[in-house]
């Protein structure tokens, strides 16, 4: 506490606080003026916040403990804090914007089925159904954030948007807290501000975006031979998709997809841990020994991760900025009922937002399956010919290409196939269809025997293979057909 008139300025910070505590002792040293109050317990929260905008004015920090059955205030000086300009929240919202209409652009191309992602539409169909309700999810947390902050005296930033890469365009956002939280009180309102407020945009574009998704087509959203990524939808998101049902397999619409990332970002920031929202609740709730439930959250975050590799990229991220969370200036008083259920409800948001997988890769399923429904053995006469009906389905989750070839065909029989309802003059001993996804055809396979023949069994054998677009193979099956010639 260095000054021109030291003594001078420790009477005066003196005579502040004894305008709300008693002062029976006081200690001075170079980091800090430690004063040894009785207060009037009833009146402790109240006459603190009164000198800690008192002090706010004279750029000093209150901080009150109670160690070794002794209440103390320490106050320190405001250290000189550097801000940036607006123009740095606004260029950050601008650029932003363009990644969050970028990402969107691709993902409506996707949707859509279009190849060419630099078309018009594309850009302004995924910026009204992606980045915006995206980027009203994150502001809306946000400002809720400033304005808890606001409401208890706590200087803060506009959001800071974070731009970033397709299929999401951003990080987040972020506010800077330009003054110290004031108490646990205001450590759990301002930390569930912001999850509450983003949750309460969530859930209508959650249904918006359902609704647009059932108006989809569900036999466009095969996987395809380059395979996919699926999004594990969260409790809550499960129960509001009861409301609007949804056909198999249907693609997802961006506007589901930007309340998906809501419900992520929400879950993400209550998590217990460091100074994330769920850590400014925990440390309210539970003091300084919150910092074990945020050990524990990392952990659960490492044993997540051998599942989903995001997770340790997280967990690294906590530990990097902080597993303690610093203590309010006032970490004595005690919290109320409201507080306590404001809590309760924090950790009942996070499980119904919390998914432990959020994102799957599925690879292309190209299995299939035959079915000879009149058996696989006949007899005939000599001279005539005779016919085996297959259905074949298509079981897997992408589109089929099947190549069928009749081998060990004797050499004076003909053996051919052709699909049911085309002409016979059309078959080939060696068939190459297309199966859609979900669905199946009927293969029929003719077998006409020379008269010549007599009292004779053969078995003839068509190979099934699977193949991809590019040639390569997935799957074979075998038919054996025995024949008996009279």
């Amino acid at each position: 506490m260095a000054s021109p008139e030291p003594a001078a300025e420790v009477e005066s910070i003196k005579a502040a606080v004894s305008k709300y505590f008693s002062i029976y002792d006081v200690k001075v040293s170079y980091e800090a003026l430690s004063f040894y109050i009785s207060p009037d317990l009833k009146m402790l929260e109240k006459n603190f916040n009164k000198l800690r905008s008192e002090f706010k004015e004279k750029r000093l920090i209150p901080v009150l403990k109670y160690q070794g059955g002794e209440y103390t205030i320490n106050v320190v000086k405001r250290p000189e804090q550097r801000t940036r300009g607006l123009w740095v929240n606004g260029t950050l919202l601008v650029i932003t914007l363009i990644t969050t209409i970028f990402a969107g652009a691709v993902l409506w191309a996707s949707y859509d089925g279009n190849n060419d992602l630099m078309r018009l539409d594309n850009f302004l169909l995924g910026g009204l159904f992606f980045a915006v309700p995206l980027m009203a999810i994150l502001g809306t947390h946000e400002v809720c954030h400033y304005l808890a902050a606001k409401r208890h005296g706590v200087a803060a930033s506009l959001p800071f948007f974070i731009p970033s890469i397709p299929p999401l365009g951003t990080f987040g956002a972020f506010i800077s807290m330009r003054d110290p939280i004031p108490d646990r009180r205001s450590l759990v309102d301002i930390g569930i501000a912001g999850p509450l407020g983003g949750l309460v945009v969530t859930i209508p574009v959650t249904l918006i975006g359902l609704w647009l998704t059932s108006l989809g087509d569900p036999s466009s959203g095969i996987v395809g031979d380059e395979g996919a990524i699926a999004i594990m939808i969260q409790p809550l998101y499960a129960l509001l998709a009861l409301f609007i049902p949804l056909a198999e397999n249907v693609p997802l619409h961006p506007t589901a997809f930007a309340a998906w990332v809501g419900f992520l970002v929400t879950a993400i920031n209550l998590l217990p841990a460091g100074q994330l929202d769920g850590g400014h609740v925990a440390r309210g709730l539970l003091g300084d020994k919150s910092k074990y439930l945020s050990y524990a959250t990392v952990v659960m975050l490492l044993v997540l991760g051998l599942f989903y590799t995001g997770w340790l990229i997280f967990a690294l991220l906590i530990v990097f900025l902080g597993l303690k969370h610093p203590a309010p200036l006032n970490d004595v008083s005690k919290l109320d009922g409201k507080r306590k259920a404001l809590g309760a409800l924090t950790l009942a948001i996070l499980l119904i937002t919390f998914s432990p997988i959020p994102l799957m890769e599925i690879t292309p399923d190209h299995s299939f399956t035959i079915d000879v429904p009149g058996g696989n053995e006949t007899t005939i006469i000599a001279g005539s010919s005779t016919y085996f009906i297959m259905y074949i389905n298509n079981t897997g989750n992408t589109n089929l290409n099947i190549t069928m070839d009749v081998m060990q065909v004797p050499n004076d029989w003909s053996a051919s196939l052709y699909l049911q309802g085309h002409s016979g003059d059309n078959s080939t001993d060696l068939l190459e269809i297309v199966i859609p996804y979900d669905n199946g055809t009927v293969v029929v396979l003719k077998v006409t025997i020379p008269m010549d023949e007599d009292n004779i069994s053969r078995e003839l054998l068509v190979e099934t293979v699977s193949l991809t677009a590019q040639g390569a193979t997935y799957l074979t099956d075998e038919q054996t057909f025995i024949i008996m010639v009279e």
